[in-house]
């Protein structure tokens, strides 16, 4: 039996049960991109946790058919269309949902855009392209529904979705895209302490490899005549510890940590959802306390102990 709590400190929040703190009925919360992939998953997170969920999505059509979807289970979803980069267009979003649902608590920044090109061959404009999208973008979603926050006086949830390319380079060709990841890393850290004292958190979920419908068709597309495409996938999954690929729902329930009273002692941090890929070692280098047969690595024929 779980032990209970008897001092003061343990008052409030460590008075709820678990399944009270995931509990997020009576909320709003905005996910931009939610029309598949990564969003729709972390849409039917929330609205499984009693959240009024609204799909913010430049792809009208399918923000709406995923809304539906959604209902049909049995949950409160609707949808907006909105061009995260035209920031008029983002605050009318923001103020319809506001004028419907009387408060945005949670906002989930999930919108952006990811391509292959190698930097000497890369223009400038999908280079300004990407960043945009991804922190231009978040920039614009984020200003507007903290203005609101910040009226409101309750305090929220901002969890933008990042990249293990917040921390590392994680393949060739994507410059932009890493360039992006690490602003968003940056804008994530900076507002975490300047909204702090308004109760307002900001964290971010970091995936790794993902099976998403734009990353298949992205790499499918892109790869050069003769690539095994199902080899590179394997490849990656070989280097993964946990031997398999980060799964929309997989950032679905970190999102939904992170949104809910479970991290309401949570601010700028960054969930890694990666399966183990940051903590693998160099290329080349073995510990010497490992077996090698463990590594998967080959040992350099001079390596000095």
């Amino acid at each position: 039996m779980a032990k209970k709590h008897n001092n003061d400190l343990s008052l409030g929040l460590a008075s709820k049960g678990l399944t009270e703190l995931h509990n997020l009925n009576g909320r709003c919360a905005v996910v931009t991109g939610g029309a598949q992939g990564f969003g729709a998953a972390i849409a039917l997170r929330l609205a499984e946790a009693g959240a009024k969920v609204v799909i913010a999505d430049r792809n009208e059509e399918g923000a709406s058919q995923k809304a539906e979807e959604i209902n049909s289970l049995g949950y409160n979803v609707s949808s907006e269309k909105v061009d995260i980069f035209d920031a008029s267009f983002v605050n009318d979003v923001v103020q319809r949902v506001v004028s419907k649902n009387g408060r945005i608590d949670i906002l989930v920044n999930n919108a952006g855009i990811f391509s292959n090109c190698y930097f000497d061959n890369m223009s400038l404009e999908e280079f300004q392209t990407t960043l945009n999208v991804n922190v231009v973008g978040t920039f614009n979603c984020t200003q507007a529904v903290v203005r609101e926050m910040k009226k409101d006086g309750n305090g929220g949830s901002i969890v933008n979705i990042a990249s293990v390319d917040a921390f590392k380079s994680s393949a060739e060709g994507l410059a932009h895209y890493t360039t992006a990841k690490h602003a968003i890393a940056g804008l994530t850290r900076s507002l975490a302490m300047e909204l702090g004292a308004v109760n307002i958190r900001v964290n971010a979920v970091c995936p790794g490899a993902a099976m998403t419908e734009g990353a298949i068709a992205l790499v499918t597309a892109g790869a050069p005549e003769g690539i095994d495409v199902a080899a590179q996938w394997s490849g990656i999954v070989g280097k993964t510890p946990l031997r398999r690929l980060c799964e929309p729902d997989d950032v679905a329930k970190a999102t939904l940590f992170l949104a809910s009273d479970m991290a309401s002692f949570i601010t700028g941090a960054f969930l890694v959802v990666d399966g183990g890929i940051l903590v693998q070692p160099l290329e080349g280098w073995v510990s010497p306390f490992v077996p090698v047969s463990y590594t998967h690595l080959t040992l350099p024929t001079n390596r000095e102990v």
